[in-house]
This record gives C-alpha cells, sequence and structure tokens, in this order.
C-alpha cells in the first residue's frame, strides 16, 4: 500500500471530479490518500473508508492560495506524518507539496504536476507580460525540470507547447475525464439554429472576434436563422455588453450555476469554443457529453481528438474563417442529428472516467 497525495479540490463539479474520483479508485485499490483540498474547503480532517483504503482529507492552513510560510510549514508536518510515496498536483497547490516531499524524501517521492494552460493563452490574457510575470515563468520551467518527474498533460498541443516553452520531454499525454451526467431530454427549440458559448470572456478565449464575425454574416445573410447564445464572466463582459445592443439575434446570460450547464447546451444545436489558444476546454467535454456538437478553433487542444463533419465543424479563429463557419452550420444543417449522436459516442470512447483512473493508476505502478 502506498500513501499519495493530491493536491487540488475535493469536488464533484466539473473537471475537478477527476482528482475526487481518482482519490476514490486509488483508496478502492488499497492506498492511502491525502487529500488536500483547496475547494471546498475543510476546517477539520475528515476520514472516508473506500475498499480496500482510505481518503483522509483536508485544507491549507486558510482558504488563500498556499503560497506562505505558514503554508509551507504546514505541509511539512503533512508529509513527515503520512510519508507518502507520490504526490499528485494541480495549479498552486502542487508548488509546495511537490518542492517539500521532494526535498524532505531525498529526491525518492514521484510527482506528477499538471499542465493545464498553455502559456499563449495566459500571455493573451494578461496583454502585457511584465519582468514578474517572466520570473515566474522561468521559475516554473526550474520546477518543472528539477522537481517532477512525470508532467501530465491533457493534450497533444499542451505536450508541444510544455516542450517549446520549458525544452521539457517529460509530459505523458493524459486526457481529462468528465463524470458523465447525460439525461436523454431534448430542450431544443428547432424554429431557430442555436450557436452558444459557455466560458470565460477573456482575450484568449476569442468571444469579441465572434461577435464581430457574426454580426459581417448576418449582414451577408439577413434571413439566416441562427442565434448566439453566450453565458460567462471575464474581462471582457463590458465590451459584449456594448456590442450587443438592441441585437435580439444575440443573448447574453451572464454567469450559470453549474446546475444549469447541461440544460443550457441541451437548449443548443451547436456548442462554439472560438479560443485562440486553449488546451482541452472543459465545456467541449461538457457538451459532447450532452449530445450537443461543437464548432472548434483549430487551436485548442482539444480538436486533435474530434472528427470534420462528424461530432464537430473546425475553424481557425480568424474573422474570415468564422463568417465561413456560420455558412457551414447553415448549409449543412440536415447533418444535425447525425453529429449529435457522434458527439455522444466521443464522449464515451475518449473522456471516460474509469478509464482515466485506471491509466492514471498504471502510470504510477510503472514508476
Amino acid at each position: 500500500m502506498k500513501t499519495i497525495v493530491i493536491a487540488h479540490n475535493y469536488s464533484e463539479v466539473s473537471f475537478s471530479a477527476m482528482s475526487y474520483h481518482l482519490a476514490h479508485h486509488l483508496a478502492n485499490l488499497g492506498h492511502q490518500v491525502v487529500f488536500i483540498s483547496h475547494q471546498p474547503y475543510f476546517l477539520n480532517k475528515e476520514y472516508v473508508v473506500a475498499g480496500k483504503g482510505n481518503i483522509i482529507i483536508c485544507s491549507w492552513p486558510s482558504n488563500k492560495r498556499p503560497n506562505s510560510i505558514k503554508d509551507f510549514w504546514w505541509y511539512i508536518k503533512i508529509h513527515i506524518k503520512y510519508k507518502p510515496k507520490v504526490v499528485i498536483g494541480h495549479f498552486v497547490g502542487s508548488n509546495i507539496s511537490i518542492l517539500v516531499s521532494k526535498l524532505l524524501s531525498f529526491g525518492s517521492v514521484k510527482t506528477f504536476e499538471y499542465y493545464h494552460t498553455l502559456r499563449e493563452q495566459i500571455v493573451a490574457d494578461l496583454k502585457r507580460v511584465s519582468i514578474k510575470q517572466k520570473l515566474l515563468f522561468y521559475r516554473k520551467k526550474i520546477f518543472y525540470k528539477f522537481l517532477c518527474d512525470i508532467i501530465v498533460c491533457p493534450s497533444e498541443l499542451a505536450k508541444t507547447n510544455l516542450m517549446v516553452h520549458n525544452n521539457l520531454k517529460t509530459g505523458i499525454v493524459l486526457l481529462n475525464p468528465m463524470v458523465d451526467r447525460f439525461k436523454n431530454i431534448n430542450l431544443i427549440k428547432n424554429n431557430t439554429i442555436v450557436i452558444s458559448y459557455l466560458g470565460r470572456i477573456d482575450p484568449s478565449k476569442g468571444v469579441v472576434d465572434l461577435i464581430h464575425a457574426f454580426y459581417a454574416y448576418k449582414d451577408k445573410v439577413p434571413n439566416s436563422s441562427i442565434v448566439l447564445k453566450i453565458a460567462g464572466i471575464g474581462s471582457e463582459v463590458g465590451i459584449i455588453i456594448e456590442l450587443i445592443k438592441n441585437k435580439p439575434e444575440i443573448h447574453y446570460l451572464g454567469g450559470l450555476d453549474y446546475s444549469d450547464i447541461d440544460d443550457y447546451l441541451k437548449g443548443s444545436h451547436f456548442t462554439i469554443i472560438p479560443s485562440k489558444f486553449d488546451n482541452l476546454p472543459t465545456v467541449g467535454l461538457e457538451s459532447l457529453m450532452n449530445k450537443t456538437p461543437l464548432l472548434i478553433s483549430n487551436t485548442t487542444g482539444l480538436s486533435s481528438y474530434l472528427t470534420e463533419g462528424s461530432d464537430c465543424f473546425k475553424f481557425n479563429p480568424t474573422h474570415i474563417d468564422m463568417i465561413a463557419l456560420f455558412e457551414k452550420v447553415e448549409n449543412n444543417f440536415s447533418q444535425h442529428e447525425q453529429m449529435s449522436l457522434c458527439a455522444r459516442k466521443t464522449f464515451e470512447e475518449l473522456f471516460n472516467m474509469d478509464a482515466y483512473c485506471r491509466n492514471f493508476n498504471t502510470l504510477i505502478c510503472n514508476l
């Protein structure tokens, strides 16, 4: 039996669920899992018996980002008490847990770090890369090189990105999974063609460009049946609210509660992902899960796992290509029903939670 630390969110919501289910899978196999949860926050330790093993759930000393001396000393006590053999880190929670465990074990602890966000996406959303940010990029490069045995990449694009910006070949592709919440309920109204966007409204996501392209298409095809729905929050919300004033063919819904996401996607003929840079967008997996085919930018890691004309239509995130995309959707709308079936099939084959947990356990066993 191994003790395995996971630093992420102990939650079944969205893509955090992959760590939740991985913890239970590993415990069922007889391992002891120490789960350090950032969100939700646990004031006291909780113990869960799972199969042959158990899960110890706790949180950092405060609900803020764990980057203080207090967090550092707290994790030293965790390492000394539980003596983990494996540490799996996500986002900022990985910094202290991986660093301390590597040092205190004299390098024997095996560490897994996730490469969630592409470098270009970070830069696009920052707009300006400061000296401080450059130093943070360099610090992360050193962290990857000397402290991480395996860097888990959710797509081939992420693996390439890791190699280009950090000169590292330690990336292993393991597709993010999604809990299957599918209910076969049809919420689509067929008097229009509904294309929906869901996610952050930041520069890297391409939403402003999408709206401009949509207006250009509407000028070209005034009788078009397409309507655009946008849901989410971010730095460019004010811009899109101004852009869509007095435009009934575009609906902005603001941020959605997580419980409303499935119905939102099921009520759409297509989900659009116009990102300029993106890894494996979670909304894409949720859309496929809900049997809603994708309109997806070629500059996302997810597009490589989809088939043009089967479960998606692909496009380059440019003004001209997005206008052509709307035309393609309208001219080939008869394919929608078959594409919906293919979207669901793709989800079941590639983004299965059980397969993810088995594959991750194999990575651990092979170290």
